[in-house]
């Protein structure tokens, strides 16, 4: 199974199971007796040990396994401390914006996630490695989101990646590789459109089915200088190498207003 394996990215054509990720395990090999005073929702990542220490603070995983949602996996997506750490990701994209919005609400109860790939449990039945893509809908400054964030357990260690809000399927790396060609398609929209707007894209839809092979396309929804607009973008994976090119027609580019 392949992450990413239609984009230009860090994770390109590279197989889960050898990516660096450990996930939430329970292992006979470490102890989890950690006092609770040691985990702190202001770190970056939460220890291996998270999982079995939520009965402590009533979280205790009452799941039964099934093969796409691993029980460490549900329990983690209810456990407080990583609502933060995801939300972190969520407060990094909307600081990336021209907009700078602090003040976020995403609604956790309507929370939903895309699994990337096999997950591989241990003897106990926690997933040994695993990637998924979180969604959360809510509000910035008052306006709506589609919050998501990638998030990746290795080392031992959960970790987070920002993403763009919506259902792109695009990597890091391809989304970045869009932003001047875009600019550069909207130039003709409107006169005060110029090569020194700021693009911030606040969200994106899948047209049609993600196909396994083969192009897909997107519409992006962005703000540029003081224009919203929704511009769709076909993507085209390279038959012959691990590239994708996409293209961009200025003339279906709409107001969204």
């Amino acid at each position: 199974m392949v992450v990413f394996a239609k984009q230009t990215s860090q994770y390109l054509l590279t197989p889960l199971r050898n990516l660096p990720l450990i996930i939430l395990e329970t292992t006979a090999r470490r102890s989890i007796f950690i006092p609770a005073s040691r985990i702190s929702i202001q770190e970056t990542c939460l220890p291996f040990f998270v999982i079995p220490l939520l009965a402590l603070f009533g979280l205790s995983p009452s799941f039964t396994p099934q093969a796409q949602d691993p029980p460490s996996i549900t329990t983690a997506q209810q456990d407080p401390r990583f609502h933060v750490l995801v939300e972190q990701q969520f407060l990094a994209y909307e600081a990336s914006l021209t907009t700078h919005c602090k003040d976020i609400h995403p609604d956790w109860s309507r929370a939903t996630h895309h699994i990337y790939g096999t997950v591989e449990l241990d003897k106990d039945g926690y997933p040994f490695t695993a990637a998924w893509a979180e969604q959360v809908p809510g509000t910035a400054c008052g306006q709506p989101r589609r919050f998501r964030a990638m998030i990746l357990v290795r080392g031992g260690k959960l970790t987070t990646e920002s993403m763009l809000p919506g259902d792109s399927e695009t990597s890091a790396q391809l989304a970045s590789d869009v932003h001047e060609p875009l600019l550069s398609a909207a130039l003709g929209f409107a006169h005060d459109i110029k090569p020194s707007c700021a693009i911030d894209v606040l969200d994106t839809h899948l047209i049609g089915n993600y196909p396994q092979h083969g192009p897909w396309q997107e519409s992006w929804l962005v703000n540029i200088c003081g224009h919203r607009l929704n511009i769709p973008i076909t993507f085209i994976p390279d038959a012959k190498g691990p590239g994708t090119s996409f293209s961009i027609s200025s003339n279906k580019i709409t107001d969204a207003r």
